[in-house]
């Protein structure tokens, strides 16, 4: 994914709506709290020895599919009401989800059902409330939409997530819309695979604070957790830790954690290495380090990676402030004396006594492994080989021979007709 994705990401509303403010807007739509859903149904995801994916199997029926798009873009906006009229009429048992702000802006664009006069129905709700009752996430824009719709179950089980491609970049999309009324066929019919991401776990951890209760100060990131000095004009100073030993203190731009889904944005950018999503590991990349000898890393998945805000005793001018950001998104600003905490949400190997935070409050952990079942994020796929298929279309990987010929061909072209100007005079 590149970097400019993250820019996406930002242009999404984060209005939140109770269910007390749903109202019809249309005559031809009818809008009902998501509350008065049925549970999610939570699928299961098969290994085989034949293939690195895994097969998502429905053991009881799909019913609560929450489909998220592009915002303020007339494509996407065709095709979500194309897209929700097919399900109406094609699998009526499906209860369609929308964030509230989406269902008003499409509700005045769907025409009269054929054969009926029932209106579409459409569930909405706040974006808890929503990520409570989703059994399939859909996206229809590009890699930021998706970012947008994982982000909405920061600390709770994500759902399968079923990618149309009507967006700017496309690492994470292996579908095109046309191709949607035999893809949901399958999906349905336990006929997909899926390609397993993992996410990384942010515990911010302020300096003389209770660690004992992290709850509001834990991020979940499908593609990286970067510390950085934003618009200070001086070098950020930092230490690294690594399962409790120390590695490093660092004079820098600022460090990016990465998973493999996200080696090709900022980490790219950086200096980092692509890594397939298959590879279990996370990404240590710094911004532009002082010391040349600095260079990238690629460390195993259970790794426990701490970050600490430090100074230079003898620099009155370094920043005070540092700026995190969780796939994109700004959080809260970080102070010297201050920590973060990244793992691997599918769990580490803590040595040397190198406790996590959370770890010491075992009723905290015992609702988190209630609420996430299967960590990380299923990404339904088109072939075995989505990514090397991206690697090579959107990054144009090792292809410098091809455009060098294709330069000496423009250069001759170019050549010719200056010969056929000289002629005409």
């Amino acid at each position: 994914m590149l970097q400019l994705r993250k820019h996406a990401f930002k242009l999404y509303s984060t209005l939140e709506f109770s269910s007390s403010r749903v109202s019809d807007t249309s005559r031809l739509v009818k809008l009902l709290p998501v509350t008065d859903l049925p549970p999610i149904t939570p699928p299961q995801f098969e290994s085989s020895k034949s293939s690195k994916l895994q097969t998502l199997v429905w053991r009881k029926p799909l019913q609560n599919v929450f489909i998220t798009k592009k915002p303020w873009t007339q494509t996407t906006r065709d095709a979500m009401v194309k897209l929700i009229g097919h399900l109406h009429d094609r699998y009526p048992q499906f209860n369609i989800i929308l964030q509230q702000d989406t269902a008003e802006e499409i509700s005045q664009d769907f025409k009269k059902r054929k054969g009926t006069d029932e209106p579409y129905t459409l569930y909405t709700g706040t974006n808890e409330e929503i990520a409570d009752k989703s059994d399939l996430l859909v996206t229809l824009g590009g890699d930021g939409t998706i970012l947008h719709g994982v982000s909405l179950f920061s600390n709770k089980q994500v759902p399968p997530v079923l990618a149309f491609s009507l967006g700017t970049l496309g690492f994470l999309l292996p579908f095109e819309f046309q191709e949607f009324e035999n893809v949901f066929e399958n999906v349905i019919g336990s006929k997909s695979k899926c390609l397993h991401r993992t996410r990384l776990e942010c515990f911010v951890v302020r300096q003389g604070s209770n660690v004992t209760d992290l709850s509001e100060r834990t991020f979940h990131a499908m593609n990286d957790i970067f510390l950085h000095r934003g618009g200070s004009p001086h070098l950020a100073y930092l230490d690294v830790f690594v399962d409790g030993s120390y590695l490093t203190r660092t004079t820098t731009d600022g460090i990016i954690l990465a998973t493999p889904t996200g080696s090709t944005a900022y980490s790219l950018s950086a200096g980092g290495s692509i890594v397939s999503p298959l590879v279990p590991c996370i990404l240590l990349t710094p911004i532009c380090p002082r010391s040349l000898s600095f260079r990238p890393l690629i460390l195993p998945h259970s790794s426990h990676i701490k970050l600490k805000i430090s100074s230079k005793a003898n620099r009155m001018f370094a920043p005070n402030v540092l700026k995190l950001s969780v796939d994109g998104i700004p959080k809260e600003d970080l102070q010297i004396g201050d920590e973060i905490h990244i793992v691997n949400e599918v769990g580490t190997i803590y040595v040397n006594g190198a406790k996590l935070p959370s770890t010491q409050n075992k009723d905290e952990i015992a609702v988190r492994k209630k609420m996430i079942r299967n960590s990380g994020v299923y990404c339904i796929a088109k072939t075995e080989n989505d990514w090397s298929k991206g690697v090579n279309e959107l990054l144009g990987f090792n292809s410098s021979f091809r455009f060098t010929r294709l330069r000496e061909q423009n250069i001759a072209n170019c050549v010719e007709l200056s010969h056929d100007d000289v002629e005409v005079k």
